[in-house]
């Protein structure tokens, strides 16, 4: 009979208990034992939970499907840490990452649209700070550069002369999970359905709100599939705190009529997600939501000189200088504080078709195709958005690089532009047809140079008819836009 060298060690811990103390029964023998072998299946908890959290990690950085919900903000675009053990601080875990970019935007003008000519160096810094409260609770604080005023950047503009940046609190949340496949979360957090895609959203907004996912294993030989999950978020954008409007209120060029009470801007977004596997090398994934928004004309509202004060200052207790960017989507009169569109109801499909890897040059490179495609039934027209999105590698070491292309159409009232990707859409995050590319090679483990390039061509002009002005109509020249960078973790 073979005996294993865990079942030795403890018989021989309980001998020499036994042997320093006559006394001991042989109920107390079989207590002791289980006493240990508790011991020792707690540590083995702690280390799967570990492994699991590395191996969640690798797939984000990988480009991977996003987990749910996501718990490393903007991982497609920041390299893969050291190899190791995060560092540790009275059991709280520490981590982030510091990103030194070159950016350039450059449009020839025409009558249409004025020149852009901006040469920038922009830096950001993330500190990630995690604790594992018990099995079931988690707590997470991201800390993070960025302006006040624009809330789709953690970029740093290096200006301002000498003076010192902010630092503020970019993520707070804590998770509870009570068993295996439901998971509650609540704080200031990523959207339920980022994926770092440049489509729905940008990769460094934040909303302040509650998630809920609700996961099921499907029997096997489900049409492939493997996976359901079920994902919530309700999101709270606004507090106006007006109960009678007066009819001098900044509230009132957004719709609002004078002695009625403003409610609370929100959003809604439920949906599901099925995950499959087509044999050993392929997987897919099909996700279908639909985002509600509620009282959406205060994010115009935001965007405004008149309209800033109200929304914004007060949440912030600070004084900004001027009205939250991102602005794209059709409003009616220029510059207005009313979206053109009367609702914003978004009703999204995706699919994204995974390879594990290919062997080249005696590296494993991961491969994906991602589809995209969206309509706002709020509006009649301008309403519908798509992108495709092929990428071949990943970025873990040095030598390692990752090749990406994607197109992309968004219609000028298919979905929020304040929220969406301001680097793929500049100046306008709706409205666009963009051809994007992305170059990265792996430095070091834990440094990458990344590169992307767009190409940016406006969809409509501006319809004074139909009451729908553009920031930035058809007509203007096409917009570039670089920017190359070091991404380093730690």
């Amino acid at each position: 009979m073979k005996i294993s060298k865990t079942a030795f060690l403890l018989a021989l811990s309980v001998a020499q208990i036994c042997a320093a103390n006559p006394a001991v029964t042989r109920n107390d023998e079989i207590a002791l034992l289980r006493q240990q072998i508790a011991a020792q299946q707690a540590q083995i908890e702690e280390l799967r939970k570990a492994l699991n959290q590395q191996e969640e990690t690798l797939v984000r950085l990988a480009g991977g499907p996003a987990a749910a919900p996501s718990t490393v903000a903007a991982a497609a675009t920041a390299p893969v840490a050291a190899e190791g053990p995060k560092p540790t601080l009275g059991g709280f875990q520490l981590s982030g990452d510091f990103r030194f970019r070159a950016d350039v935007q450059a449009r020839s003008g025409n009558d249409a649209a004025a020149p852009l000519q901006n040469l920038r160096s922009r830096y950001r810094v993330r500190l990630n700070v995690d604790k594992e409260l018990d099995p079931r609770f988690k707590f997470h604080l991201q800390l993070s550069t960025g302006p006040y005023q624009n809330p789709i950047t953690n970029d740093q503009d290096m200006a301002g002369t000498v003076a010192k940046h902010p630092f503020s609190i970019s993520e707070a949340w804590i998770h509870f999970q009570p068993s295996h496949n439901i998971a509650l979360r609540g704080g200031r957090m990523e959207e339920a359905f980022a994926d770092n895609s440049r489509f729905l959203w940008d990769d460094d907004v934040r909303f302040n709100g509650f998630q809920q996912t609700l996961n099921f294993k499907l029997p096997a030989n489900a049409g492939g599939f493997t996976g359901l999950e079920f994902r919530a978020g309700e999101y709270i954008l606004s507090n106006p705190g007006v109960y009678i409007l007066s009819p001098n209120s900044p509230y009132v060029a957004a719709g609002y009529e004078a002695g009625q009470k403003v409610r609370a801007s929100n959003l809604f977004h439920p949906g599901a997600i099925l995950r499959g596997t087509l044999g050993e090398q392929w997987s897919h994934t099909i996700t279908g939501d639909v985002q509600i928004y509620r009282n959406p004309n205060q994010i115009q509202l935001a965007s405004t000189a008149a309209g800033f004060p109200v929304l914004i200052n007060g949440a912030l207790g600070l004084q900004l200088s001027g009205p939250v960017g991102g602005t794209g989507n059709t409003t009616t009169e220029p510059g207005g504080a009313m979206y053109s569109a009367p609702d914003f109801q978004i009703a999204r499909v995706a699919y994204r078709l995974d390879r594990k890897a290919f062997a080249v040059a005696g590296r494993r490179v991961p491969a994906y195709l991602d589809f995209q495609m969206s309509r706002n039934v709020g509006a009649s027209n301008l309403r519908d958005a798509f992108m495709v999105t092929g990428n071949l590698g990943a970025v873990r070491e040095a030598g390692d690089m990752r090749f990406l292309y994607q197109f992309a159409l968004k219609d000028a009232n298919s979905m929020i532009s304040q929220f969406t990707d301001d680097d793929l859409g500049t100046g306008s995050g709706v409205n666009v047809a963009v051809h994007g590319l992305r170059f990265d090679v792996g430095l070091t483990r834990f440094l990458q140079f990344q590169n992307l390039l767009f190409i940016q061509n406006q969809r409509r002009p501006s319809n004074p008819a139909g009451q729908m002005f553009v920031p930035l109509p058809r007509g203007a020249n096409a917009t570039f836009r670089y920017l190359g960078q070091l991404a380093f973790s730690f």
